[in-house]
């Protein structure tokens, strides 16, 4: 599959808070949270289906933005209102807003960033499954980590290498200071039709 380049991913890593009680709603961590109804194995399948085979550092940052989809749109604005910016520049510029570490990174991740914002219900609801089924969600990229693989479609490539370790798939740079954000079609890519999540524009390639 064709890859787009990416700048690197910046090397500062964020917490990305996770709720684990059951006996109680968790408190207001980001500003997505509301009461939530837990997320079948299916469902979760569909849901991290667009973002799972990107590299195990993006996916990260994915997830911990997706906590904050205000952020992620005014992050968007920022990139959208400074086309002149790029890389240590751009970083630079978003270092100085009141944002989650996680929605900085991305800020050189201008597709990415882009995707988050026009499905920006979709983004919603992967961060609320995120806060409160943490397990679950890395359980379900995994899973679509192993139909991709099984299928054909997840291999070894020139930008990046996929291990098996156990029984997870990991997926990072050939390069660490390069991170390439692949393209593909989650609809076909899986080995079998993933449908189109609820809230998501069109089905149209990511990355």
């Amino acid at each position: 599959a064709p890859q787009d380049v990416a700048p690197p991913a910046p090397q500062d890593q964020g917490t990305y808070p996770y709720q684990g009680q059951d006996q109680a709603p968790p408190p207001p961590m980001g500003p997505n949270q509301s009461q939530y109804s837990a997320l079948a194995p299916e469902q979760l399948h569909k849901l991290v289906a667009p973002i799972a085979l990107y590299p195990d550092s993006l996916v990260a940052q994915i997830l911990g933005a997706s906590e904050y989809p205000t952020q992620v749109v005014e992050a968007n604005r920022m990139v959208q209102a400074n086309p002149d910016l790029k890389g240590r520049d751009l970083a630079a510029q978003a270092d100085q807003q009141d944002w989650d570490p996680s929605v900085k990174a991305l800020v050189e991740f201008p597709t990415v960033l882009a995707n988050l914002d026009r499905d920006l219900s979709w983004t919603s609801e992967l961060g609320q499954a995120y806060q409160n089924q943490q397990d679950d969600v890395m359980q379900a990229i995994q899973y679509m980590r192993h139909k991709a693989y099984d299928a054909g479609n997840l291999r070894s490539t020139p930008q990046e290498r996929v291990y098996e370790q156990g029984p997870d798939v990991d997926i990072q740079p050939a390069n660490p200071d390069v991170v390439y954000v692949p393209t593909y079609n989650p609809a076909y890519v899986y080995g079998y039709p993933v449908g189109l999540w609820p809230g998501r524009s069109e089905e149209r390639r990511v990355g």
